[in-house]
């Protein structure tokens, strides 16, 4: 919630936050539509959850543009593959 205070820049927004995460649990309007598999994917049902300051879809859509990179550790893998390849034992 920390983070989430300092992103929005309020308390106001953090419990308006809370009360939203509350409606998505409990499954009430406007987080009760749908999700059908092969054809949606979460950030198109997350799109289409409208309410007036929907902070809950904000935090939801800020995730969803995450992407996991995993460059870093091929790269280590690759520089330990040099050291222990047949050349470099010989």
């Amino acid at each position: 919630m920390s983070y989430y205070r300092n992103m929005e820049g309020g308390s106001n927004s953090c419990a308006k936050l809370v009360a939203q995460m509350r409606n998505y649990l409990l499954q009430k309007e406007p987080y009760d539509n749908e999700y059908v598999e092969n054809i949606d994917t979460a950030y198109t049902w997350w799109e289409t959850c409208h309410q007036v300051e929907n902070y809950i879809q904000k935090l939801a859509l800020k995730i969803l543009s995450i992407v996991p990179q995993n460059a870093s550790s091929e790269r280590v893998f690759s520089i330990l593959g040099w050291f222990t390849n047949k050349r470099r034992t010989r």
